[in-house]
């Protein structure tokens, strides 16, 4: 296992499935991310706009990308993203593996 090298994490969450895929897939497919791993069934609760508290399921999404590509992957949120206010939350990793970390940065165009 390597120190990183800007390898990160970005969570964010969407209200449907197929919104969910969708916007993985075209992360992926425009080499902003390597990979999006969607996971199911979570519950937000939260408070928006009331004094009320929401509860909504969600679909996390957990984006692996790179450092130098946050600038496009914002962009891309601001875009495409189908909440107003999105949740946005970048994880830089610590440690990386060797092979993960050449594959990853083969991905997004970075080798």
């Amino acid at each position: 296992m390597n120190s990183a090298h800007g390898e990160c994490i970005v969570l964010t969450t969407i209200d449907h499935e197929e919104k969910a895929t969708r916007f993985a897939r075209e992360l992926v497919e425009e080499r902003i991310a390597a990979c999006v791993t969607r996971l199911p069934a979570g519950l937000s609760l939260y408070r928006w706009e009331s004094e009320d508290i929401a509860q909504e399921p969600e679909h996390v999404l957990l984006i692996k990308t790179h450092r130098s590509k946050l600038d496009k992957l914002e962009s891309f949120f601001e875009t495409n993203h189908p909440y107003s206010v999105p949740e946005l939350l970048v994880f830089p990793a610590e440690k990386v593996s060797s092979a993960y970390s050449k594959w990853l940065l083969e991905e997004i165009g970075l080798s």
